[in-house]
């Protein structure tokens, strides 16, 4: 029998944050204390919690809702709203069987006699802005409560009562099944809401409410602009919206004093309205902003995180850890900006065109390194596009994306299975101009991009400076390459060309290295040490972790890179050492490597048989006892 436990978990999936069930009390009034009262839980980890809490709301006397939202921070507003793969609206009175087939929701639940509300699970997470934007699209499309798309809504829970009516029907969950929709088919499907206006609101009037903020005297100048100066609009509206939020103005007040700018990048295109709004959000969250919560009643929880617009105790700052990930295990980790760089030859486009299709796929990086699957975006502006096609077919066909079947004694039927979510650019000017950056944005949020690689640097970085001056190029280049990660979460890798007979190694080869150097936060520095043989120095700020070595093969007939880390040899080396075995810590005192990645490359070692547990040891101060290995 599915539960409203299983409806929650559907939509809070595996994701660390807090979740809310808000009861109302209908037998108070709004103004009363108690009327309305969330309650916050840590998820998953008071999963057990949540459950007896549903459990006991079934006989509750008031109306029970939970929030489909996952949070970062333990309360219930849209500033602190994770990345989610769900879409929610309020039905109302609209017919679930009456919206489009490839629209079916995953989930469908009467509220009330003859009304509904559903959730749609969508292939792929999505950010908060765009998972909004597609929210009230979607709303209006099919007719729903235009009230009820919001990142805070909250909607009735299933085996609970509505206490609106004198009987207090049973709310009912209907159906709820394994259904997923690609969030392109919304994009494409639904239509935007028009500019001027959204949703039937126009933006307000400025003039109605600017005397109630105070404004510094840059927010004023950059507000009476009357030139826009080429190359700036970008980053002076971005700094225009930050202080607005600072001031303490809603999304929607900032974005019409944003439209009526010469700053408004926007102006004229027919989703500029929703492209302001998105960015006023983006600036609210940026600026540490509160967000009133859709003027309903709102008890404090006791314990609840608050704001602070100054210096934080660690215990605060540190409340809400969040630890960092990998995208690809010990390349790269989530969101973060650096390079693939190398002589001529050091098959650097190879490498990043691996990791292109690794992240798409899901799969291993040269065979070797876990990818998680995400969205990735490839720009390539020097390769002709014959050359960039052969490269992936090779590259899909290691990876099993790419057969053959013979159709006769000579000829083959190629079968292609290829990833929908890797886009690809390929020679069409692109550079690191105001107009292409905006595109670029407009590209990731609508696709969900989590990875952009860039290649190469020299050729996309545009021209007016010199690569040799390290403030110029970081100003022109480095810098706008960055805010857009800040604004999109979007990995960048860029592909770059050493200085030709450098002895250094690493970033210092670099063109433009006093720039680069400070800027990347990981990397692949590549040298040629033989015939078909690279060393490929990685670079991490989280993590310390040893060159590899790369056996190319031939690349004219397939694409079959083998790996030597060196690492796992050395790991296995230290452990020989130790007759009865050694634990973790122990083998991190006795090597350079890291806890997260000596635990990976034993678990290498145990999978090639080459190690094995060798019981557990107690620590002389107490503690949980630690797990020890040994050479088998």
């Amino acid at each position: 029998m599915t539960t409203a436990l299983d409806l929650c978990s559907l939509a809070w999936g595996d994701r660390d944050g807090y979740v809310c069930l808000s009861l109302r009390d209908t037998s108070k009034s709004k103004e009363e204390s108690g009327y309305w009262v969330d309650k916050v839980f840590k998820w998953p980890e008071e999963q057990p919690k949540v459950a007896d809490a549903l459990e006991r709301a079934k006989s509750s006397a008031k109306d029970v809702y939970w929030a489909p939202s996952v949070f970062t921070k333990p309360r219930r507003d849209r500033k602190v709203a994770a990345r989610t793969d769900m879409l929610w609206a309020d039905l109302d009175e609209v017919e679930p069987d009456s919206i489009p087939k490839h629209l079916k929701p995953t989930a469908v639940w009467e509220s009330s006699p003859g009304r509904y509300q559903a959730l749609w699970k969508m292939s792929t997470d999505l950010d908060p802005a765009v998972q909004q934007d597609l929210n009230q699209r979607l709303t209006y499309a099919i007719g729903a409560d235009k009230g009820g798309w919001d990142t805070t809504q909250v909607l009735r829970t299933p085996d609970t009562h509505n206490h609106k009516y004198e009987n207090a029907p049973a709310v009912r969950l209907l159906y709820l099944n394994g259904h997923q929709i690609n969030p392109s088919i919304v994009i494409e499907d639904l239509p935007e809401i028009s500019s001027p206006e959204l949703g039937g609101q126009k933006l307000p009037d400025p003039k109605l409410y600017l005397a109630r903020f105070k404004l510094n005297a840059r927010t004023k100048e950059l507000m009476k602009a009357r030139h826009a100066s080429v190359g700036q609009r970008s980053d002076r509206l971005w700094e225009l919206e930050c202080l607005l939020a600072e001031a303490g103005m809603a999304p929607e007040q900032i974005a019409a004093v944003a439209q009526r700018t010469v700053w408004n990048k926007f102006k004229g295109r027919r989703d500029e309205v929703r492209r302001l709004l998105i960015e006023a959000a983006k600036a609210h969250e940026h600026a540490g902003v509160l967000i009133p919560d859709d003027g309903e009643a709102f008890e404090v929880i006791e314990g609840e995180d608050t704001e602070h617009h100054g210096p934080e105790d660690w215990t605060s700052f540190d409340r809400t850890h969040q630890p960092i990930t990998w995208m690809v295990a010990d390349i790269w980790g989530e969101s973060e900006v650096g390079f693939i760089s190398g002589l001529p030859k050091s098959y650097k486009s190879w490498l990043a065109l691996d990791l292109a299709v690794s992240v798409a796929t899901g799969t291993r990086f040269l065979d070797t390194f876990q990818a998680r699957k995400h969205n990735v975006l490839l720009i390539q502006e020097e390769d002709p596009r014959p050359v960039l096609q052969d490269r992936l077919v090779k590259i899909g066909a290691a990876k099993g994306l790419v057969g053959a079947t013979v159709t006769g004694k000579t000829t083959f039927d190629y079968v292609y299975d290829l990833p929908d979510n890797l886009y690809v650019i390929s020679n069409q000017g692109f550079s690191i101009s105001e107009e292409w950056l905006e595109q670029l944005e407009v590209w990731i949020t609508e696709r969900d991009v989590k990875m952009c690689i860039l290649d190469p640097l020299m050729m996309i970085a545009g021209g007016g400076f010199d690569e040799f001056k390290a403030f110029e190029f970081m100003e022109k280049v480095l810098k706008p390459l960055k805010r857009v990660r800040a604004r999109t979460g979007a990995a960048i890798v860029l592909v770059h060309h050493h200085l030709k007979g450098s002895t250094d190694a690493g970033a210092k080869s670099m063109y433009g290295s006093v720039a680069l150097w400070a800027w990347e936060e990981a990397a692949l520095h590549l040298q040629i040490s033989g015939v078909g043989k690279i060393t490929a120095e990685r670079f991490s700020k989280h993590s310390l972790l040893p060159p590899i070595t790369i056996e190319i093969g031939d690349v004219g007939e397939v694409w079959s890179p083998t790996i030597s880390t060196g690492a796992s040899t050395e790991l296995y080396d230290v452990l020989r050492m130790f007759e009865g075995g050694a634990t973790v810590d122990e083998l991190i005192g006795h090597t350079s490597l890291t806890r997260d990645v000596v635990t990976r490359q034993l678990k290498s070692l145990e999978g090639q048989g080459k190690v094995e547990k060798a019981g557990t040891e107690q620590p002389s101060g107490g503690g949980r006892p630690r797990q020890k290995w040994k050479v088998r």
